[in-house]
């Protein structure tokens, strides 16, 4: 049961901080949003696996200028199945170029400062209410999300170009939808049933983004 509380709270958590957040906010700048939900989108990226957004959108942004060449970070050709699937891979360096308007922004360089111990906190905190807790809240987030998006950046990539796999918005949270994203990167919602774009929508229109 623990499980499943975890894979609920994971998808919330990832669906707020990854996939609105890091990925069609700030990596894609698909829509804007008040400063408050800036500081939502990245404590929920934070605490469900994405560690420093300055990383997470740059790695990204260098995926799709190069994606499925030898300079994408994270090409399963290039690099294989187990750094890809398992998350394995590692970048040495991030041109300027593709983090420019992020580091100006003070939040996310507080939050690349002080990520860590904003998690340690985070997961201290939680430790307080119990091991069950601790597994749901934090160590179940962490492993969904490693799980999840590794599997997205491999299994979305064939033989050189990007797919769609739509059974992979299980445990990727509406980012299955890769071909349509990779033609349409500045859109924040790529298909119809693409619930996250469908939510910001909604939001949008009751302007409280």
């Amino acid at each position: 049961m623990i499980l499943l509380y975890g894979y609920l709270f994971y998808y919330i958590a990832a669906a707020i901080g990854i996939s609105i957040g890091y990925h069609r906010y700030f990596s894609h700048r698909t829509f804007e949003a008040h400063v408050f939900f800036e500081y939502i989108f990245l404590f929920f990226g934070l605490i469900c696996g994405g560690r420093s957004l300055l990383t997470w959108a740059g790695v990204h942004r260098m995926h799709h200028m190069n994606s499925d060449t030898i300079h994408d970070p994270h090409s399963p050709t290039f690099m294989g199945a187990k750094k890809v699937l398992l998350s394995l891979w590692k970048i040495k360096y991030i041109p300027r170029k593709h983090v420019r308007d992020l580091i100006l922004n003070p939040r996310v360089c507080f939050f690349h400062r002080y990520g860590k111990y904003i998690h340690i906190a985070y997961a201290a905190f939680i430790l307080f209410f119990g091991l069950q807790a601790l597994f749901i809240f934090v160590i179940f987030p962490y492993i969904f999300s490693w799980i999840g998006f590794g599997s997205l950046n491999y299994f979305a990539h064939r033989n050189g170009k990007p797919i769609n796999i739509p059974i992979a918005n299980i445990i990727s949270v509406s980012e299955g939808w890769h071909l349509n994203h990779h033609n349409n990167p500045s859109h924040y919602r790529v298909h119809k049933y693409d619930f996250i774009g469908k939510l910001i929508e909604i939001f949008k229109g009751k302007q409280y983004v």
